[in-house]
């Protein structure tokens, strides 16, 4: 028996997420402020089919424990049993099931699960693929920004109702690479 050989498609290219030239950035009302920060330690990869948008994917791992909003005192307290649990949920996964064409022609519509301390919820993404280039030393590069709103109370984060509001605002602006 033969073994069956295997085409790859090339119209699909795979994108590592180049986290040196990425941020993840969140916002929440707190009272009549907005309060920002950003997750400093994540990687993942993005597949891309040029041909059939629909055979897209997205996979991206954040470590919770890197959260960070420019205070020791309130980082530590963002990992802790009140918010994140980074200890007992030390990864928050965003694992693409669609991809389609978003509501611009420059757009993409990524709906993924999204797990957080624990509890996994559809989310969808608007993603708008800004540029593709090369860099310097001649690699493939793809720049992507992604916009979501979240309810963190269906992530079970349910600390401080009464004075954290209950949506956060998600900005993702990322670099791939691409693979050989």
């Amino acid at each position: 028996m033969k073994p069956e050989r295997i085409s790859v498609d090339s119209a699909q290219t795979i994108w590592t997420i180049d986290s040196q030239y990425a941020t993840i950035e969140f916002s929440v009302k707190m009272l009549f402020l907005t309060v920002k920060g950003c997750f400093t330690d994540f990687g993942g990869k993005i597949t891309l089919d040029d041909d059939d948008i629909h055979r897209s994917s997205v996979d991206v791992t954040i470590e919770a424990a890197s959260v960070n909003i420019g205070n020791k005192t309130r980082d530590r307290h963002l990992r802790s049993k009140d918010f994140l649990d980074a200890e007992a949920h030390p990864e928050i996964r965003f694992q693409s099931v669609s991809v389609g064409r978003g509501k611009d022609r420059d757009m993409l519509r990524v709906v993924g699960t999204l797990t957080i301390k624990g509890q996994s919820r559809e989310v969808a993404l608007d993603v708008t693929v800004t540029d593709r280039s090369r860099s310097p030393q001649g690699d493939e590069i793809i720049y992507c920004t992604a916009v979501a709103e979240i309810d963190r109370l269906a992530f079970g984060v349910k600390y401080a109702r009464w004075l954290i509001g209950r949506t956060l605002k998600i900005l993702i602006q990322a670099q791939g690479l691409k693979q050989r």
